[in-house]
This record gives structure tokens, sequence and C-alpha cells, in this order.
């Protein structure tokens, strides 16, 4: 089978170009924002950064360029040093190209591989942002290489940010790779998800919408979401609320906990001052010489010594106090670690309790506003029975 030739900006079909249309293409490129050249292949080099993306199926590409021609420019930047061209764009088209055999390489590309050479004189945190758009413009990226590429931006920008150069990193991302600010958002939030579900958001087990609702939960909050997914496959918004009322708990718990823990160690500090200041007495009692009678110096000795002694007693009590609550933080982070059958019915339970609560505001709120809707007082039996049936069902349940 007959290889077909591309059809490439400089070239027709015939390969030769009349001087009117030459002219034409000679004002299209001054118009053009940037410089189309060809380049030979053996000028072109691969970019250290290309590396973060997948190079597979390139005997596959190399085979559809032999029929259907290279259908996306290579970009290029000019490193005036080496003169060569390093890759932004086309690194895997570029090691398609190398395959072909010369022969096959040289009927295609006569003139050198078309390539788009961008400006040279941009720095190398711009160089990378370019990069990064013109591969997502060109590639279907999965969800994993997405989030990678707004994770290394929102570095970049960061960087940008700190010289003046921006204001609104979220923009920046969202206007270079084509999605909403809000979507640019919900991705960075989505780099404060546990492990787990991380990796489930990469495997599109949850969605970007969920996974933005789990990131602003605690770790604790976002382990219950991951074995209640296990569990039940899926979490409702009742029960994923439920767990965000017991994580706030747990956390006013554990600040409560911080703050006593913070209060004990304080006052062991100011035992340990206390027992500092005793000894200075008892060594300037015991070895000064003074005008005080000696029944008041051994008085005043025994004195001190029984408060340093108190003070050493009471100083242990402490340490073995924040000795106990260490042990008992460290046992709450091991319960915390898997969600027990006992919990997972708690969640549930409240969630089916708020759910039930709301049934009943709502009920009363149209028989007390809407009281033209109830026609007869067999309609009103009805209707209270309805709530009374869901009340006396939640019961049973709680206390089965």
């Amino acid at each position: 089978m007959a290889a077909k030739k591309s059809f490439k900006p400089g070239q027709t079909a015939s390969g030769i170009l009349d001087s009117k249309g030459g002219d034409k293409l000679k004002q299209m490129q001054a118009n053009s924002n940037y410089n189309f050249k060809f380049i030979p292949k053996d000028k072109i080099t691969p970019n250290e950064k290309n590396k973060n993306y997948s190079q597979d199926n390139i005997e596959a590409l190399s085979e559809s360029i032999v029929v259907n021609g290279l259908r996306h420019n290579l970009s290029v930047i000019h490193d005036a040093e080496k003169d060569t061209y390093r890759i932004v764009s086309g690194e895997r088209r570029f090691h398609a190209i190398n395959l072909l055999d010369e022969k096959t390489y040289k009927e295609l590309f006569p003139a050198g591989v078309p390539c788009k050479v961008e400006r040279s004189s941009i720095s190398e945190i711009d160089e990378e942002i370019m990069l990064i758009s013109a591969n997502h413009d060109i590639r279907e990226t999965t969800t994993e290489e997405k989030r990678w590429e707004i994770r290394r931006l929102k570095e970049l920008y960061e960087a940008k940010k700190l010289s003046g150069e921006i204001t609104n990193i979220s923009k920046e991302i969202a206007k270079q790779l084509n999605i909403s600010q809000r979507q640019a958002i919900k991705y960075v939030n989505a780099e404060k998800l546990i492990p787990e579900l991380s990796d489930l958001l990469n495997q599109n087990g949850i969605s970007l919408e969920d996974a933005n609702k789990f990131s602003r939960l605690d770790e604790w909050a976002q382990l219950k979401i991951v074995e209640m997914l296990n569990e039940k496959g899926s979490i409702n918004t009742e029960e994923l609320e439920s767990i965000k009322k017991i994580s706030q708990e747990k956390e006013l718990e554990n600040q409560h906990n911080r703050q006593e823990l913070e209060r004990t160690l304080q006052m062991l500090k100011e035992r340990d001052k206390n027992i500092e200041s005793l000894e200075r007495r008892i060594q300037s009692l015991t070895n000064t010489d003074t005008e005080i009678p000696r029944n008041d110096l051994e008085d005043e000795l025994k004195y001190v010594t029984d408060a340093k002694e108190k003070a050493e007693r009471d100083k242990q009590k402490l340490e073995n106090q924040i000795e106990k609550m260490k042990q008992q933080q460290k046992e709450r982070e091991l319960r915390n670690t898997s969600i027990s059958d006992i919990e997972l019915k708690r969640i549930s339970l409240i969630a089916k309790t708020e759910q039930t609560l709301q049934m009943f505001e709502t009920n009363f709120s149209i028989l007390k506003n809407n009281k033209s809707l109830i026609k007869s007082d067999e309609d009103l039996k009805t209707r209270l029975e309805i709530l009374k049936n869901r009340l006396s069902d939640l019961y049973i349940e709680i206390n089965s």
C-alpha cells in the first residue's frame, strides 16, 4: 500500500508552491504569532519534563503517521547555544517519527519535521506551563494525569504569584487547561484527600464533586467515608452530614483534651520551678551562716524540706497523669482507625433520625399553615398515622 503524504504548511499535494501561493503563505506566516519551521529530526531533542506523560503506543502512532500523515505539528524552543530545538509538545510524535526508516522519513518529511517554534526567551517556569498546556490540549488525559497537571501548575503559579506576576492561581490554571475556575478549585481541594479516597478519585470510583465535599473533612471523617464506601458501595447525603457532625464532636473533644494536656504540662513546669526554688532555699539555710536562732532555723529547714517533698509528690502525680492522658489519646486514635458496626449503625440512625425530624417539620408546617388541605378528620388521622408509624419504626430500629 502506497504511503499517503500529509499536507503540511508550506507544501502542496505535489510538494511545490507556486509564487502566488508562496507569497500568500509567507504573509500568513508573517501575521502569525509564532515562527513556523521545517526542522531536521536530528536537530530536535526530547524534553526531560515530558517524562511525566505516558509514551505508550509509539509503534501504532508511527504506522498512523505513515498512513495519515502528521496531524499535529510539534512545538519546540530553539536552544541557540547548541543550535537544537527542545520539544515542548509532541514527544510521542517525535519518537514515532524516529521509528520510520530513512526512506519513509525522507518521503514524508523532505524539508524536515513541521514545528511551531516558541519564543526562546521565556523563563523555565513559563516553558513548563506551556508544556503542560500544550500536552493537555493534544492528549486525552486521565483523571490522575489531569490532577498531576493541576498540582504542578499550582506549584508553578505559586512561584509567579510570589514574584507579583499573577494574583489568582485558580484562574490561571483554568485558563491553561480550558476548564472552569470552579472546577480548577475542586481539583486543588482534592489534594487534601487521604490516599484511599485519592486513589478512588483517580480510578473514577468517586466523582470530583464528591471528592470536593470529602476533602473538607478531617482524616477521621474521610476514613469513615472510605469504610462506608467499602461496606455499602455508596454514601448518601444524610450519612455524610452525620459523619461531619460526629467529626465535629470528636474535634471538640480532642480540642478539650489538648487544652487539658497543655494545662497539666504548664502545671508540671510550675512544679519544677517551685522545686528548684525550694532546693536553693535548703542549700542557703544549710550552707550559709545566719543569725537566725538554731531552733527557728531547724523549723524553717523542716518546713522547706516538707514543702519540697510535697512538690515532688505533686510532680510525680502530674507526670503520671500526663502519661495516662497520652495513653488514652493513643487508644482513641487506635479506635478511630476502623469503624465499628456499632458506630456504623449510629451514623445510619443519626441520618434516619434527621430525615424523620425533617419530615415531621415539613408535615407539621403543612398542617399548621395549610389547614385547607385537610378535608376531613379522616384525612388528618391519616397524616398523623404516617408520622406515628415513621417514628415507631425508628424507635424499634434504635432498640433492636
